[in-house]
């Protein structure tokens, strides 16, 4: 009794105010939208699946919203015979052989990366971004053989995005995360063909970005401008966040479609202990989502300088961080072939 209450009060605390800023921001900036009886709104990754349930709370006007299965790592692979993915997916960084590359960033097998490299280019140790031109031709050379493998999965994915209303030449489809560059909405709108909006908590550049002749609105509510390691807490500590902000399954890894009844079978990465444990972490949440109702129903505001004060203390204290939170701070990084991270032990506290 005592673990529960500590981890839902500390939602409360501190998830809370966060999530409560933010989705009633997106709210304020979706009625200024045009013709918003044509928004839907999509929560991506894993992060959209607290998300998708603090904006259904803020939701006065009725906006379609929906989760949305997706991830860098999956869109990396399905586009990976696209040309123009390729400054997205391979420009991380990132040290390693090539082998393993193309299996930790773009979710392919073994199998599959033989068949795309030559022997001699397995065990060839890149570094990226330095490498990027270098692996550019790797997959120009090999462009045909990949697109064998991807595009009946890419094709399955078109067909889900378009049961879930993201391919409606009429609706205008408003993506919403954590952040930070865009990344799965700009290959989104390169996949789809269409403009995209997206409303973050922080991004490195907010704005309108075209992406093969069309573009990617992209907004923000805490800060814009910043970037890893610029000093910004909330992003360089954002992993504190990313931690709390997830889904029960893993990573979003691959799709496959019931040819009996077009139905959709979701398969996801490797889970976290937090995944293992989700019951815990499941009571943080509802913390946070006690919060926002709680910020609705008394109409509570805060300032974004007042949610970065917050976000501040907790993440530079572990004395604040309850004790039965600290094995919830992990998350996996393999698309940087780094593993697990933990934020308490990366940043010292």
């Amino acid at each position: 009794m005592l673990k529960n209450k500590s981890l839902r009060e500390f939602g409360y605390n501190f998830l809370g105010p966060i999530i409560a800023t933010y989705v009633t921001e997106v709210n304020k900036q979706l009625r200024q939208l045009a013709s918003q009886d044509n928004i839907k709104v999509f929560h991506l990754a894993r992060e959209g699946y607290v998300f998708e349930q603090a904006f259904d709370i803020v939701n006065s006007e009725h906006v379609a919203s929906s989760y949305l299965n997706v991830s860098r790592t999956f869109l990396f692979r399905i586009t990976c015979d696209i040309e123009d993915s390729w400054e997205y997916s391979v420009k991380h960084s990132y040290k390693g052989t090539l082998s393993e590359f193309l299996k930790a960033r773009f979710a392919f097998t073994q199998e599959n990366v033989e068949e795309f490299l030559d022997s001699g280019d397995l065990e060839k140790v890149i570094s990226l971004p330095e490498d990027f031109e270098y692996v550019c031709r790797i997959l120009k050379a090999n462009q045909e053989s990949i697109r064998r493998v991807t595009s009946p999965t890419r094709d399955v994915y078109l067909s889900y995005l378009n049961s879930v209303g993201l391919t409606d030449s009429t609706s205008t489809p408003v993506l919403l995360d954590v952040g930070y560059s865009g990344t799965i909405q700009k290959l989104l709108t390169l996949l789809l063909k269409k403009d995209t909006s997206g409303i973050y908590m922080i991004t490195t550049k907010s704005g309108q970005i075209v992406v093969d002749d069309h573009v990617a609105s992209i907004n923000h509510v805490f800060k814009t401008d910043v970037k890893m390691g610029g000093g910004y807490m909330m992003l360089d500590r954002s992993m504190f966040l990313e931690s709390l902000l997830t889904a029960p399954n893993g990573q979003f890894v691959d799709i496959i479609q019931n040819i009996n009844n077009e139905s959709f079978h979701f398969c996801f990465g490797k889970q976290t202990y937090t995944q293992e444990n989700f019951t815990d972490l499941a009571t943080v949440q509802d913390g946070a989502l006690s919060c926002v109702e709680d910020c609705i129903k008394h109409n509570i505001h805060y300032s974004v300088e007042e949610i970065e004060k917050l976000f501040e203390t907790f993440v530079t204290h572990r004395n604040l961080l309850p004790r039965a939170t600290w094995p919830l701070f992990v998350l996996d990084d393999a698309i940087s072939g780094e593993g697990n991270l933990n934020p308490l032990s990366f940043f010292g506290l």
